[in-house]
């Protein structure tokens, strides 16, 4: 899988996350901006019916129409708490409908004969697992910094980064280990 397509998926979350801002007019450019570049960077994925863009998609479209269509600014300190859960739950609920998503993105890389291997399957299903390990734990910084705000600091803003270097890692690395160690076992 392509690091770097794989993480131009998540670019208007991305975006959000920096532009985001302290006032309502940014806030509502940030959902807005994320909102387009989601559909231009999504375009061909959601074609192709990938998970990711039809939910980022939706879930900016559903944010630009609660606060500049229907002024719902009660949602507003929700927002980061939402998108965190929104991630978690791409994740998580691929998982548990079968379909990972990040082999979505993997079986673009893989011959169509191969989409079926288990250690493919196990694959996309643990860096999907992974990923959402690194969504609830952004998460549930969010909850905490709702009830306390300052908790975190620089660390909380520079979570965003980790996360990202440490997945994109992890999703570099951790195929060719798998590879590696099932063709060990195979050997045995």
């Amino acid at each position: 899988m392509n690091p770097i397509i794989f993480l131009i998926s998540f670019l208007p979350w991305i975006l959000f996350g920096l532009f985001a801002g302290h006032s309502l007019v940014e806030l509502e450019i940030a959902l807005m901006f994320s909102l387009v570049v989601a559909v231009i960077v999504g375009y061909r994925d959601m074609r192709d019916k990938l998970i990711v863009p039809w939910i980022t998609v939706s879930f900016f479209i559903l944010m630009v129409i609660a606060l500049t269509v229907f002024h719902w600014y009660d949602i507003i300190p929700f927002i980061g708490i939402a998108s965190n859960a929104v991630l978690t739950g791409i994740a998580f609920g691929s998982l548990a409908i079968g379909i990972p998503f990040t082999i979505q993105y993997a079986k673009r890389d893989v011959p169509k004969e191969r989409w079926e291997n288990p250690v493919f399957v196990h694959i996309n299903k643990i860096l999907t697992f992974f990923w959402g390990i690194l969504f609830l734990l952004g998460l549930l910084k969010s909850i905490y910094e709702f009830y306390y705000p300052d908790a975190f600091g620089i660390i909380g803003d520079a979570y965003m980064w980790i996360s990202i270097i440490i997945g994109i890692v992890f999703t570099m690395k951790y195929p060719d280990y798998a590879k590696k160690k099932n063709s060990q076992v195979t050997e045995s």
